[in-house]
Protein backbone atom coordinates (compact mmCIF):
# COMPACT_ATOMS: atom_id res chain seq x y z
CA UNK A 1 0.00 0.00 0.00
CA UNK A 2 1.41 3.24 -0.99
CA UNK A 3 1.68 5.70 1.98
CA UNK A 4 0.56 9.45 1.07
CA UNK A 5 3.40 11.98 1.89
CA UNK A 6 2.77 15.73 2.79
CA UNK A 7 5.01 17.80 0.78
CA UNK A 8 4.26 20.83 3.46
CA UNK A 9 1.76 22.44 6.07
CA UNK A 10 -2.04 22.04 5.26
CA UNK A 11 -3.62 24.77 3.70
CA UNK A 12 -5.43 25.82 7.35
CA UNK A 13 -1.87 25.88 9.07
CA UNK A 14 -0.42 27.88 6.45
CA UNK A 15 -3.51 30.32 6.66
CA UNK A 16 -3.08 31.23 9.70
CA UNK A 17 0.99 31.07 9.68
CA UNK A 18 0.29 33.77 7.21
CA UNK A 19 -2.05 35.79 9.43
CA UNK A 20 0.04 35.53 12.63
CA UNK A 21 2.68 37.30 10.45
CA UNK A 22 0.21 40.22 9.12
CA UNK A 23 -0.60 40.49 12.70
CA UNK A 24 3.36 40.74 13.78
CA UNK A 25 3.94 43.25 10.87
CA UNK A 26 1.04 45.52 12.39
CA UNK A 27 1.68 45.31 15.83
CA UNK A 28 6.09 46.11 15.10
CA UNK A 29 4.88 48.78 13.28
CA UNK A 30 2.43 49.92 16.15
CA UNK A 31 5.44 49.48 18.60
CA UNK A 32 7.84 51.54 16.59
CA UNK A 33 5.34 54.27 16.04
CA UNK A 34 5.17 54.22 19.82
CA UNK A 35 8.72 54.71 20.63
CA UNK A 36 8.83 57.51 17.87
CA UNK A 37 6.02 59.05 19.95
CA UNK A 38 7.47 58.65 22.92
CA UNK A 39 10.91 60.70 22.06
CA UNK A 40 8.72 63.46 21.03
CA UNK A 41 6.49 63.12 24.29
CA UNK A 42 10.03 63.26 26.69
CA UNK A 43 11.33 66.31 24.71
CA UNK A 44 7.56 68.04 25.30
CA UNK A 45 8.78 67.41 29.56
CA UNK A 46 11.76 69.17 28.54
CA UNK A 47 14.15 66.23 28.27
CA UNK A 48 17.11 67.15 26.83
CA UNK A 49 17.95 65.32 23.37
CA UNK A 50 21.18 64.17 24.42
CA UNK A 51 19.68 62.88 27.82
CA UNK A 52 17.14 60.77 25.99
CA UNK A 53 18.06 56.84 25.94
CA UNK A 54 17.19 53.94 24.69
CA UNK A 55 15.64 53.09 28.10
CA UNK A 56 14.04 55.63 28.71
CA UNK A 57 12.44 55.41 25.45
CA UNK A 58 11.20 51.84 26.47
CA UNK A 59 9.82 52.35 30.14
CA UNK A 60 8.16 55.45 28.77
CA UNK A 61 6.11 52.86 26.60
CA UNK A 62 6.43 49.60 28.74
CA UNK A 63 7.70 47.80 26.24
CA UNK A 64 10.96 45.67 26.28
CA UNK A 65 14.33 47.18 26.29
CA UNK A 66 15.81 45.77 23.63
CA UNK A 67 13.09 47.11 21.51
CA UNK A 68 15.08 50.08 20.40
CA UNK A 69 18.03 47.79 19.01
CA UNK A 70 15.37 45.01 17.81
CA UNK A 71 12.82 47.50 15.39
CA UNK A 72 15.64 50.31 15.00
CA UNK A 73 19.32 49.52 14.90
CA UNK A 74 20.21 51.77 17.40
CA UNK A 75 19.36 54.96 19.40
CA UNK A 76 20.97 57.33 16.50
CA UNK A 77 18.89 55.25 13.75
CA UNK A 78 15.57 55.84 16.47
CA UNK A 79 15.82 59.68 16.63
CA UNK A 80 16.61 60.12 12.72
CA UNK A 81 13.03 57.93 12.11
CA UNK A 82 11.80 60.39 14.51
CA UNK A 83 12.82 63.50 12.29
CA UNK A 84 12.01 61.86 9.82
CA UNK A 85 8.31 61.06 11.27
CA UNK A 86 7.63 64.24 12.12
CA UNK A 87 8.72 66.34 9.25
CA UNK A 88 7.12 64.37 6.44
CA UNK A 89 4.10 62.62 8.19
CA UNK A 90 2.85 65.18 11.14
CA UNK A 91 3.94 68.24 9.22
CA UNK A 92 1.02 69.00 6.66
CA UNK A 93 3.72 70.67 4.47
CA UNK A 94 7.51 72.37 4.83
CA UNK A 95 5.90 75.22 3.14
CA UNK A 96 6.13 78.68 5.23
CA UNK A 97 2.69 79.17 6.36
CA UNK A 98 2.66 75.78 7.84
CA UNK A 99 6.35 76.01 9.21
CA UNK A 100 4.57 79.64 10.97
CA UNK A 101 1.33 78.54 11.75
CA UNK A 102 0.09 81.56 13.82
CA UNK A 103 -0.86 84.46 11.64
CA UNK A 104 0.89 87.69 12.83
CA UNK A 105 3.81 85.71 14.59
CA UNK A 106 6.23 83.96 13.68
CA UNK A 107 6.62 81.18 16.32
CA UNK A 108 7.86 77.67 14.61
CA UNK A 109 5.36 74.65 14.26
CA UNK A 110 6.47 72.61 17.32
CA UNK A 111 7.00 69.57 15.28
CA UNK A 112 9.57 71.61 13.34
CA UNK A 113 11.67 72.69 16.38
CA UNK A 114 11.57 69.31 17.43
CA UNK A 115 13.07 67.87 14.15
CA UNK A 116 15.54 70.54 14.14
CA UNK A 117 16.84 70.16 17.51
CA UNK A 118 17.62 65.98 16.71
CA UNK A 119 19.06 66.90 13.85
CA UNK A 120 21.34 69.95 15.23
CA UNK A 121 22.56 66.37 18.00
CA UNK A 122 23.29 64.30 15.56
CA UNK A 123 25.06 66.32 13.34
CA UNK A 124 27.45 67.11 15.27
CA UNK A 125 28.62 63.31 15.67
CA UNK A 126 30.94 62.14 12.77
CA UNK A 127 30.06 58.90 12.73
CA UNK A 128 25.84 59.78 12.22
CA UNK A 129 27.33 61.31 9.20
CA UNK A 130 26.26 58.96 6.09
CA UNK A 131 23.18 58.20 7.73
CA UNK A 132 22.40 62.05 8.09
CA UNK A 133 22.68 62.40 4.67
CA UNK A 134 20.28 59.79 3.61
CA UNK A 135 17.59 61.30 6.06
CA UNK A 136 18.27 64.39 4.22
CA UNK A 137 18.14 62.89 0.81
CA UNK A 138 14.05 61.75 2.06
CA UNK A 139 13.25 65.12 3.74
CA UNK A 140 14.26 67.62 1.27
CA UNK A 141 12.93 65.16 -1.73
CA UNK A 142 9.61 65.11 0.28
CA UNK A 143 9.73 68.90 0.43
CA UNK A 144 10.48 69.53 -3.64
CA UNK A 145 7.46 67.43 -4.13
CA UNK A 146 5.00 69.92 -2.18
CA UNK A 147 6.83 72.40 -3.95
CA UNK A 148 6.53 71.04 -7.19
CA UNK A 149 2.69 70.61 -6.57
CA UNK A 150 2.01 74.07 -5.46
CA UNK A 151 4.10 76.11 -7.37
CA UNK A 152 4.90 73.87 -10.56
CA UNK A 153 8.91 73.74 -10.25
CA UNK A 154 10.45 71.87 -12.12
CA UNK A 155 11.90 68.27 -10.21
CA UNK A 156 15.84 69.67 -10.32
CA UNK A 157 14.77 73.57 -9.79
CA UNK A 158 12.30 72.17 -7.03
CA UNK A 159 15.33 70.27 -4.80
CA UNK A 160 17.02 72.87 -5.01
CA UNK A 161 14.68 75.46 -3.47
CA UNK A 162 14.15 72.55 -0.80
CA UNK A 163 17.42 72.29 0.33
CA UNK A 164 17.68 76.37 0.19
CA UNK A 165 14.52 76.24 2.34
CA UNK A 166 15.48 73.82 4.99
CA UNK A 167 18.62 75.73 5.57
CA UNK A 168 17.01 78.78 5.93
CA UNK A 169 14.37 77.18 8.56
CA UNK A 170 17.44 75.80 10.22
CA UNK A 171 19.39 79.00 10.31
CA UNK A 172 16.37 80.93 11.74
CA UNK A 173 15.71 78.25 14.64
CA UNK A 174 19.79 78.25 15.54
CA UNK A 175 20.39 82.49 15.14
CA UNK A 176 16.82 83.86 14.86
CA UNK A 177 16.30 85.26 18.01
CA UNK A 178 20.00 87.06 17.86
CA UNK A 179 19.22 89.19 14.93
CA UNK A 180 16.05 90.65 16.60
CA UNK A 181 14.36 90.78 13.37
CA UNK A 182 10.77 92.56 13.19
CA UNK A 183 7.74 90.43 11.98
CA UNK A 184 7.56 92.85 8.92
CA UNK A 185 11.59 92.00 8.10
CA UNK A 186 10.61 88.11 8.20
CA UNK A 187 6.92 88.58 6.44
CA UNK A 188 8.56 91.08 3.48
CA UNK A 189 11.09 88.14 2.80
CA UNK A 190 8.74 85.70 3.61
CA UNK A 191 6.70 87.43 0.46
CA UNK A 192 9.41 87.89 -1.58
CA UNK A 193 10.44 83.98 -1.62
CA UNK A 194 6.75 83.29 -2.30
CA UNK A 195 6.77 85.76 -4.97
CA UNK A 196 10.02 84.44 -6.45
CA UNK A 197 8.66 80.86 -6.43
CA UNK A 198 5.45 82.08 -8.56
CA UNK A 199 7.40 83.55 -10.83
CA UNK A 200 10.17 80.71 -11.45
CA UNK A 201 7.11 78.35 -13.57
Amino acid sequence: MAISKRCGPSRPRLKKRKEFAKMANVSKSKTQLKMIQAVCHLMDQGVSVGEISGIAVTEYCSVDKMYVNRYFGDLPDLLMETIQYLLTEEMPSMLSNDVFPKLGTFSVNPHIEKAFKLATYLSGQEAFADRLAQLGAVVSGVYAKQLQDNFGLKPSHALSEAKFGIMLIAGYLSFGTALNLGQKEIQDFLNRRLGSLKNQV
